[in-house]
């Protein structure tokens, strides 16, 4: 009764405003940003983060509830930070219609320049010559997660000077992780209660839970901290990592090669509810579940 209650107790976050001016087509082709979104696609791909797209119509027929609910529901999402637009590249929603993650198009990336007074969804810009999708449904927070975080000024690259935030890209999928290597990557808790009481993406209440759980982690208010890796788990739902920025590494590449060297090891399996890190022998912090 209590997980019913704290279902109905959130509002969704997915009125997105469009905002002006739109990004020229001249401009959006000069940005390395979206062919880095989509060649992380790929590598993700290749290591099936992704899970398969939930389509209503193979598990139950609801002709009554066509008007309330999508057709398709998204395997994920990911979203990296543009210095020259000041804004999240990121991908769209799965329920607008389908999207393959690991075989992205122009067509299926979305600007996302900041969160509306009112909380209720992404201010979004869009670029000329593009179609123009909502955002994902985790807009409102891959963007609002930098709030309470450090800026930093980049001291290389093609953007060095410019001044961005400290996490420079984010990745959610439906998959836990077995185990980390510390020294390289952190496990943030998210607030006690969500982990007896889950809820839903695409509503308030999880945006504030990874808010939360990002703004205590020390590997991103300390930009100095050697750990490239953040991470927390939603219970019943997935893992959100961030990455910071790493001098000569494409965006999210330092993800995945994570996931290659150990450092990162992800499950199929995603916790139900409460879980700790324990440290072993070797070194490594090993998922215990049920705390």
């Amino acid at each position: 009764m209590l997980r019913i209650v704290t279902a109905v107790s959130t509002r969704e976050i997915t009125a997105h405003e469009r905002v002006e001016p739109d990004i020229p087509q001249a401009v959006w082709k000069t940005l390395n940003t979206p062919a880095a979104m989509q060649a992380a696609g790929l590598e993700f791909g290749k290591r099936q983060f992704f899970t398969s797209m939930v389509v209503v119509s193979d598990l139950v027929s609801v002709p009554m509830l066509n008007h309330a609910i999508s057709k398709q529901y998204s395997e994920g999402c990911f979203a990296t930070w543009e210095p020259r637009l000041e804004a999240l590249i990121t991908t769209i929603t799965g329920s607008a219609r389908p999207v393959d993650k690991g075989r992205l198009t122009e067509d299926e990336l979305a600007v996302i320049a900041g969160v509306r007074l009112d909380g209720l969804g992404a201010r979004v810009r869009h670029v000329e010559g593009k179609r123009n999708d909502p955002p994902s449904s985790e807009a409102v927070e891959l963007i609002e997660m930098d709030v309470p975080l450090p800026r930093i000024t980049l001291p290389w690259g093609a953007h060095a000077g410019a001044v961005v935030p400290v996490a420079r890209s984010k990745l959610h999928g439906h998959r836990g992780v077995r185990s980390f290597d510390p020294q390289r990557v952190e496990h943030v808790h998210l607030p006690a209660p969500f982990y007896r009481y889950p809820v839903s993406c695409s509503t308030e209440a999880q945006a504030r839970a990874i808010c939360e759980a990002f703004s205590h982690s020390q590997a991103l208010q300390n930009p100095a901290d050697p750990r490239q890796i953040v991470f927390t788990i939603l219970p019943g739902h997935g893992v959100v990592i961030v990455e910071k920025w790493v001098e000569g590494k494409a965006p999210f590449q330092a993800i995945w090669e994570a996931m290659d060297d150990g450092a990162l090891e992800m499950d199929l399996l995603v916790p139900q509810g409460g879980l700790a890190y324990r440290l072993d022998g070797a070194g490594r912090m090993i998922l215990e579940e049920n705390f």
